[in-house]
């Protein structure tokens, strides 16, 4: 305890000691007489101990009442660093008469008296027995109490005597010996300086300097020799800067005292509440600390003061409002005297209005006032009677005093707000303060912003800026960052056995909406700058409302400016960088940094026909990869857009950079962004890559597989204009999609007009004036612009324009209310900024008239191009965006000029005169024309011209010769639209080229309107939301007035694909008409098996062994009618599929021949794969159709067409190599097959690729539950690409859903059990989108609608769980359903041979019925013959069926090899499954003999493998007859689950890809 270890120090002082102490001002005395009752430390000493006495007479424990006279002497001393002492009678010397203590006089009675410290036993009794006694009656107000000068008592002990000279200071010192004064140099004085100990741990050196101390040194470090102040601007400085600190920490005491605390109540009230007497707020009662030092147990962290008396606030006056106004002046005369350090001319005068008004309130005193009226009265008069400001006071007002003395006028304007008007009484102004929060408040900011705020020294305050900071948006900020948190975080969800959890994790989108002007993008923008900092990377789009430019380019501006930074100069990156709120980088450093990792990321994630179609929409792309790209000849579709910029976002993205994606003003967003945009953020989550591979090092800590999350670190934030949609704009519907989602997580933040208390704080802020003194402006300005963040800006601007809001250097700034209040009212911002544009020189805003015509944002390039738009008369345009950036009208950024809001280019189009504008218009474009077509840049600005050309219309008066010229525009554009791909833009531009078109076209422009209208076709049937009824109207042109067939071609074959929705049979029909008319009929009605059947042979003769190669040796196909040809035929090769597979296989013989005699093409790789797939099933040849699978894939790497390889995948690993090459190795490119399906939008590849790659992952025994979440994300990823968007209640994801997800769903969690389940809490699987849930229904329904495949491949697995779930009745059931349906006439599937045999051969032996046997011995059979084919895909199923099969003809021994045998090839041909079965038969078989202590080892074996294969329901059946059968304790063996198991299927997929090509089979 501090006092403790004071007193402990000083017990040596006895009686007997010769050393006497020096009383203080802050010291106790102990003794009698009116010098020691009245000295200051035993009055505030005795107010401290009568503030206890309610707490001591509470106590009824002795030792509780002891602790708290020990806590009184510890505030004491702690709070004052008094002493304790008592007289010393006999000691020697004549005590320390003349002595001044501490600089302060002390009673000279006092003085002559020799005194000692007091033992702490003492005082501790001193104080029980002060304690002890009843409070006196005077006692309340002792401390507040006056003497005959009308100062408080205390503070009369509490005023010091300094002396000082030019050069010396010097202050009584009661420490000195004798009566000499401690001098001192001024440079080197510092009060009380080694009283500091700022390091003391045990906080009991806590010294504090008393207020008028502090302010004569201050003062005296400023005097010069001849007594002058001087103008030392830095020592000036600090010691307001320390005054303005020292005011807010006794404004938090007055207002935030005791009574507060005590109460613990945070309303008003309390804060208005005074907690101490007015009279003391008065310099003398005022203490100060330094920084870095203690106060009792708290550190002072910077300069602080505190009240050494507090008195009782109520005990003179009852009035609450009259004890605050006095407080306020009594504060105001504080302020004065310490920011004039005590010098200057007096100004508190007596006041007479304040006497009369004093004693008219006195009459209140103890009465309740009679009403609410005579309050409002009295309230009245305070405000009112005050008539002028604090800065209309005359000269020797303290403002004009205050500013002689060179005090800053903010801090003058201060003082006099707190002061009345005669500057001693009570009156209040409209600008005094009001309440003591106001005061706190300009204190505030005046401590936290001194150079704005208190000192005047910003050379920027002068002018308006609203800078950066986001006013009223800290809880949308918040939202912002949280969601961005969620997305830098990285997936940690384990699951048991490997599972990698990523089907939690979802995609994270913030919507802002808002009306214009309301600040969305300044808050994205804002907060995109954080997250850069951060080290995130910020990408940002903008969509325009007026221009239409090339489809992809708006979202490519946002990777183009970011790989710009890669490949421009580092000096303009940041030269341009340093003005925008877009992600800023150190360009240098990112480029030695990032560019090669960048480089080696893009090349192994996107392969070289990606990157080039990529780069005709980034051009710096090229630069980046730094490497020769190929021509991009495949067509690219919206799908694969999708794909390849998804590809580019996983490359840039990672955990240590995330990516912010900004799309600004979607509310003009084109539908092929919003479809982008829509498939980005659906895509943006788990990804399909790593179908067939497994990540589980998390959770086993193995070093098998090692990759990164799944997870894609990106937040897509969009904003729009809520105003400006509805429920039926297309973006409506995507935000619905967005929240239906489970997969995503959509945030909305709607942003509106400012609060007052917003508005009042940003122009508080801007204007560099207290929070109160801009209330009225305030509120002028949000009634004339409802607190539209934009509109605020705007108006405030225009208030300067028209000189209703001034600056004054001396007084700041000013404003004209009455004029404000009637300024005219805009319903638009644009009006506002027409006001401002018809003030800019007339060329200057020519020039900006002319950036208007482009949109909201153009390229530089662009400008340069039009910079001779008119002759010698041209303005130049470069100028006059140098002024309106000077202005704040246009920024640029990288290569991209633009307004700094889509309003103010409104404003400037809508100034030019209608008359005026088509003439420009023309203007520009002839200029552009012209001066691209010489340098080649036509392609590139094609788009701009485009939409010029839009703007003057169809309708406008022009030239025969104009008119072709704008319709052949449109068609090129129609064109590259079609690439891009953008479907929906494609269409609009064919038609309005179409419009420029005359009635004779046909006859006069036959190519031009041909091209038109194909393109008008093809557009409108791409575009799923194209015009039907139009593109029938368009394709009935091209089939009237085209002049021949080949000009009616791909009309024709639109015409097909329609007919193929619908009606397969027209299409067909159609599809051989059209290979009649292009002289390659095909006859196919007298085309039976038998037919087709020799015709397979006969191909397959002509291509024996080697001679296979020849059919890649031929030439390219070159007659055009024979590609058309190939064509049509690739498409009947895909109709006959589906209706007559015994036609498709003569079609490819067809194709085969075609290719053979007169050149192979793209579609030929279709006909060899056909090929290879109907020797497999229909001849049954899997040797040679294996053969000819590797013949097709060997064309197709010729080609080097991904586009192929979805449906190249789908035949040949789907149904060719499933009877040849390692079953496992065939998962990898199917799962690849399903990526491109996706990125190619092909819906039948995808379909077939998913169908067989789940199918086989179960064969092959992939860990139940990772293939659970494969299920899952499948199904929302076809839902995603290729959902019914007509329709959201449809069941958009059959049949693929229906009969073949949900069922193999069903089975898996029914294998599962109840630790299949997912865990995240979320709907895992959209059951609500198909039609039967039940796998009995779904069978019952395939079966009844004749889907002939989906049938087999429910049945098999039915079959399949009834015989691992041992109900042996239901597994017969369903091999005898298939028998009976199929019986011999179809290719039975190799696991339902499997399950066949096994089921027949245990019924054999439970009934001994022959046709069993017979049953299994066929499957047997075929088994045998399957095996010559591929040992590691059958030999295990062999051998398990070859035991069954002497278990049941009682070979016992044989049975037993034969197990074991089945036993050791599914272990090392990674069948876990079948591991599984392979062992609880063996177990069963073993039993059945009697050897127990085997068929025990074999069971728990079977349930080890079942549980790593996840197969818990069947754990727990096996577990139960284990326990059954063989007691508890069989079951303590604990069973460890191996990585290697659950990456079987991965590392053969991953391993035997590579053996299988190598022809090296793993065999025993």
């Amino acid at each position: 305890m501090v006092v403790m270890w004071y007193l402990a120090d000083t017990e040596c002082l006895h009686k007997d000691s010769t050393i006497t102490i020096v009383p203080r001002q802050n010291d106790v005395l102990f003794g009698k007489g009116n010098a020691i009752n009245n000295h200051p430390g035993n009055l505030h000493f005795r107010y401290i101990v009568d503030s206890h006495k309610g707490l001591y007479r509470e106590e009824d424990d002795k030792k509780q009442k002891r602790r708290i006279a020990m806590d009184i002497v510890n505030k004491f001393y702690s709070a004052i660093g008094g002493r304790f002492l008592g007289e010393v009678k006999d000691a020697s010397g004549g005590g320390n008469i003349g002595v001044v203590s501490d600089g302060i006089s002390v009673h000279p009675k006092i003085l002559a008296k020799n005194w000692a410290a007091v033992t702490t036993e003492k005082v501790v009794l001193k104080v029980l027995h002060r304690l002890r006694e009843k409070i006196a009656s005077n006692d309340h107000c002792e401390l507040s109490g006056h003497n005959e000068n009308g100062y408080d008592r205390i503070t009369l002990g509490m005023v010091g005597s300094v002396q000082h000279s030019a050069s010396r200071i010097c202050l009584w010192d009661g420490n000195a010996k004798g009566n000499e004064a401690r001098c001192a140099p001024m440079s080197d004085f510092r009060l009380s300086n080694e009283s500091y100990r700022a390091d003391q741990p045990d906080h009991s050196s806590a010294v504090t300097n008393k207020l008028q101390d502090w302010i004569a040194f201050h003062r005296f470090n400023l005097v010069k020799e001849d007594g002058k102040l001087t103008d030392v601007s830095y020592l000036r400085r600090t010691y307001l800067e320390q005054v303005t600190k020292i005011l807010q920490s006794l404004v938090e005491k007055i207002i935030g005292g005791r009574k507060c605390d005590e109460r613990g109540d945070n309303s008003r009230s309390c804060e208005e509440e005074i907690s101490i007497h007015p009279r003391l707020i008065v310099i003398a009662n005022v203490i100060v600390c330094r920084p870095n030092t203690w106060v009792g147990k708290r550190p002072c962290e910077g300069i602080f003061a505190d009240f050494v008396g507090w008195g009782d606030s109520n005990h003179c006056d009852k009035d609450e409002t009259w004890n605050k106004y006095l407080a306020m002046d009594a504060l105001g005369r504080m302020a004065y005297t310490m920011c004039m350090m005590g010098e200057g001319p007096c100004v508190f005068k007596a006041s007479k209005t304040a006497t009369s008004l004093s004693n008219a309130l006195s009459l209140h005193e103890g009465a309740t006032v009679a009403n609410d009226v005579e309050v409002e009265i009295i309230d009245m008069l305070r405000k009112s009677s005050r008539t002028t400001t604090s800065e209309e006071i005359d000269g020797s007002g303290p403002i004009s005093i205050m500013l002689d003395a060179g005090i800053p006028f903010p801090l003058c304007r201060f003082v006099s707000d707190l002061m009345d008007d005669d500057y001693s009484g009570v009156f209040r102004s409209e600008y005094s303060f009001s309440s003591f929060k106001d005061v706190l408040s300009d204190l505030k900011k005046m401590v936290d912003d001194p150079e704005r705020f208190l000192l005047w020294s910003s050379p920027d305050r002068w002018k308006l800026d609203f800078g950066k900071k986001l006013y009223g948006r800290d809880a949308h900020m918040k939202v912002l960052m949280d969601a961005a948190d969620q997305v830098a975080r990285s997936p940690d969800d384990p699951m048991p056995y490997g599972h990698s959890g990523f089907a939690g994790i979802r995609s994270e989108v913030i919507m802002v909406s808002g009306h214009s002007g309301s600040g969305k993008s300044q808050l994205v923008r804002v907060g995109g700058l954080r997250l850069v900092n951060k080290g995130w990377r910020f990408l940002k789009c903008k969509f325009d409302r007026e221009a239409h430019p090339e489809p992809l380019s708006i979202l490519a501006h946002a990777f183009e400016e970011y790989f710009g930074s890669f490949t421009s100069s580092s000096t303009y990156g940041l030269q341009h960088s340093r003005d925008r709120l877009s992600p800023v980088f150190d360009l240098e450093e990112a480029y030695s940094r990032c560019s090669q990792e960048l480089r080696a990321r893009l090349k192994i994630t996107i392969d070289l026909e990606g990157l080039a179609i990529l780069a005709d929409h980034i051009p710096s792309l090229r630069l980046v990869v730094d490497m020769a790209l190929p021509l991009t000849t495949t067509a690219v579709n919206e799908a694969m857009m999708a794909y390849l910029l998804r590809k580019l976002l996983e490359v840039l993205s990672s955990k240590r950079t995330p990516i912010l994606f900004f799309f600004d003003d979607l509310q003009w967003a084109d539908p092929l962004s919003l479809a982008l945009l829509t498939t980005l953020v659906k895509g943006s989550g788990p990804d399909l890559l790593q179908l067939s591979s497994v990540n589980i090092s998390k959770q086993s800590g193995s070093e098998g597989v090692q990759q990164e999350d799944d997870k894609l670190y990106i937040m897509f934030v969009g904003s729009y204009r809520d105003n400006e949609v509805d429920e039926n704009h297309p973006l409506i519907n995507v935000l619905h999609k967005f929240q239906s989602d489970t997969a995503i997580n959509m945030t909305t933040i709607q942003l509106s007009g400012f609060s007052f208390e917003t508005l009042n704080e940003m122009l508080s802020e801007s204007l560099c004036m207290p929070v109160r003194r801009v209330r009225s402006l305030s509120e002028l300005i949000i009634l004339k612009t409802d607190g539209q963040p934009l509109h605020v800006n705007v108006f405030i601007q225009a208030l300067t324009a028209d000189s209703l809001l001034t600056h004054s250097f001396t007084r700041g700034w000013e404003w004209d209310a009455d004029s404000i209040d009637i300024f005219p009212i805009t319903d638009s911002v644009a009006e506002l900024y027409t006001f401002k544009l018809r003030r800019l020189p007339r060329d200057t805003l020519l020039g900006l008239q002319i950036l208007s015509c482009f949109g909201s944002q153009t390229e530089q390039r662009v400008l340069r191009l039009v910079a001779n738009y008119d002759g010698e008369r041209s303005v130049d345009i470069n100028a006059a965006i140098h002024v309106a950036m000077s202005i704040g009208l246009v920024e640029q950024a990288a290569h991209l000029v633009r307004f700094t809001h889509d309003m103010i280019q409104k404003a400037t189009i809508e100034s030019i005169c209608n008359e005026d504008l088509v003439p420009l218009l023309r203007k520009l474009i002839g200029s552009i024309l012209h001066s691209s077509s010489s340098t080649g840049e036509l392609g590139s600005v094609l788009f701009v011209v485009v939409d010029l050309v839009n703007r003057i219309g169809s309708d406008a008066k022009s030239s025969e010769q104009e008119r072709v010229t704008f319709a052949n525009l449109h068609l090129q554009a129609g064109l590259k639209a079609i690439a891009a791909p953008d479907f929906a833009g494609a269409a609009k531009y064919a038609e309005k080229g179409i419009a420029f078109l005359s009635d004779t076209c046909w006859e006069t422009d036959y190519d031009l309107s041909l091209g038109l209208y194909e393109t008008a076709v093809v557009s409108h049937f791409s575009n799923l939301t194209g015009d039907r009824d139009m593109l029938m109207n368009r394709m009935g042109a091209v089939f009237e007035f085209a002049k021949d067939f080949s000009d009616k071609f791909n009309t024709h074959c639109v015409w097909i694909k329609i007919l193929a929705m619908t009606d397969l049979s027209r299409a067909i029909e159609e599809g051989l008409n059209a290979l009649e008319r292009l002289g390659e009929p095909l006859d196919l009605s007298n085309i039976d098996y038998n037919a087709v059947r020799d015709e397979l042979v006969k191909r397959k003769s002509q291509f024996p062994g080697e001679r296979r190669k020849n059919f890649l040796s031929t030439n390219h196909l070159i007659d055009c009618n024979k590609v058309r040809a190939m064509k049509i035929m690739s498409s009947l090769l895909g109709y006959y599929i589906q209706t007559k597979p015994i036609h498709a296989a003569f079609v490819c013989c067809r194709m085969i021949d075609m290719s053979m005699n007169h050149g192979h093409c793209e579609d030929s790789v279709h006909a060899a794969a056909g090929f290879a797939g109907a020797l497999v099933t229909t001849l049954g040849d899997i040797d040679e159709g294996s053969a000819w699978g590797h013949t097709t894939l060997s064309l197709m790497i010729m080609y080097n067409k991904q586009i192929l390889i979805p449906s190249i995948h789908a035949m040949i690993y789907g149904i060719v190599f499933q009877w040849t090459e390692p079953l496992q190795s065939t998962l990898e490119p199917l799962a690849q097959g399903i990526r491109l399906s996706f990125a190619t939008g092909n819906v039948e590849c995808a379909l077939s690729n998913t169908i067989f790659y789940l199918v086989r992952s179960f064969k092959c025994g992939k860990n139940i539950r990772l293939l659970t979440d494969e299920v899952e994300a499948l199904a929302r990823q076809h839902g995603n690409h290729f959902g019914n968007d007509a329709s959201p209640d449809a069941s958009v994801y059959t049949p693929l859903l229906q009969f073949v997800l949900t069922p193999l769903y069903n089975t898996l969690n029914e294998l599962g059990g109840e630790d299949n389940r997912s865990k995240k809490g979320e709907p895992s699987f959209p059951f609500d989108k198909v039609r039967f849930v039940n796998n009995a229904d779904i069978l019952k329904y395939a079966m009844e609608t004749k889907q002939n495949t989906y049938f087999k491949t429910i049945l098999s697995q039915e079959t399949s769980i009834n015989f691992m779930s041992r109900n042996m009745d239901s597994a017969l059931a369903c091999a005898d359903m298939y028998i009976g349906y199929f019986g011999k006439n179809f290719t039975t599937p190799v696991h339902t041979i499997f399950y066949e045999a096994l089921i027949t051969f245990y019924f054999m032996r439970r009934t001994g019925d022959e046709r069993y046997q017979v049953r299994g011995e066929h499957a047997l059979s075929k088994m045998k013959g399957l095996l010559i084919h591929s040992d590691w895909n059958f030999k295990n199923k062999l051998l398990l069926i070859e035991a069954e099969y002497h278990n049941t003809m009682k070979d016992f021994d044989k049975a037993n090899l034969c197990y074991e045998a089945s036993i050791k090839a599914a272990q090392e041909h990674r069948f876990i499954q079948e591991e599984a079965i392979a062992q609880e038969l063996a177990g069963i078989f073993f039993l059945e003999r009697g050897e127990r202590r085997r068929s025990h080892s074999y069971f728990k074996h079977s349930l080890s493998c079942y549980q790593r294969w996840g197969a818990f329901a069947v754990v727990r059946r096996i577990g139960d007859f284990i326990r059954n059968e063989f007691g508890l304790d069989s079951m303590h063996t604990s069973v460890t689950v191996r990585t290697d198991d659950l990456l079987a299927p991965a590392c053969a997929s991953k391993g035997l890809t590579e053996l299988s090509s190598k022809k090296r089979l793993c065999r025993d």
